[in-house]
């Protein structure tokens, strides 16, 4: 298997971080051109990461991989066997997806107080907030997101906080909901103590640090 894209993505580290905990040893390389060359937009012609590549196939879409792992390397196993446990497992992602990361999207493009758009970023405070919410509502009893362990919707969250607390929590004034609200803070407080979370934390928020350098110009 070969994951193809840039850890410094959040879809991208979703997939690293459920290959990890089922014990899987995937390498996670760029595609030669970037993900707009001809090459690789004959095997993802969305030009988007990440692209899982197994036995000469290839699977796309972060939620779709995470499934695909499921059928192939069923055990440790990252969806409960509960239905309706599983049916949370997939939903707290699709919260992020849909809640969360589009409004701190908008805050992130927003971070540059030259060039800042003052409506738009309390729209999406507020929507964030709401968005924060939404995912507290649906986490299950825990100590993980759902459940006794890590899961699909650990893999989802983890990344997405771990670029907020870098970024739109200390560059724009919002209030980190994993200090705040009960479940999301003894949720990460379960993350950063697990091994293979904990570890995973630590590198993902190391590879998205670099990015942001770099992107700012700070690298050399």
């Amino acid at each position: 298997m070969k994951l193809y894209g840039a850890l410094a993505s959040p879809y991208v580290a979703r997939v690293a971080l459920a290959a990890r905990a089922k014990g899987l040893d995937i390498p996670i390389e760029m595609p030669a051109g970037g993900i707009k060359s001809p090459e690789y937009l004959a095997i993802n012609p969305l030009g988007k990461m990440p692209t899982l590549e197994h036995d000469g196939r290839h699977v796309i879409e972060s939620h779709v991989i995470l499934e695909y792992l499921e059928d192939v390397v069923p055990q440790p196993a990252l969806l409960p066997m509960d239905a309706f446990e599983a049916a949370r497992a997939r939903l707290l992602p699709r919260l992020v997806d849909l809640y969360v990361a589009p409004e701190a999207s908008v805050l992130f493009r927003n971070m540059n107080p030259a060039s800042r758009d003052p409506a738009a970023v309390e729209t999406a405070k507020g929507k964030l907030t709401a968005g924060f919410g939404h995912v507290e509502h649906f986490m299950g009893a825990g100590p993980y997101a759902v459940g006794q362990s890590l899961t699909h919707a650990d893999c989802a969250l983890l990344p997405h906080f771990v670029m907020l607390k870098q970024t739109v929590f200390p560059g724009m004034g919002v209030t980190d909901p994993t200090t705040t609200l009960p479940r999301l803070k003894a949720w990460w407080t379960q993350i950063e103590k697990d091994p293979v979370s904990g570890r995973f934390a630590a590198e993902y928020g190391a590879a998205f640090s670099d990015f942001i350098k770099r992107m700012m110009g700070g690298s050399r």
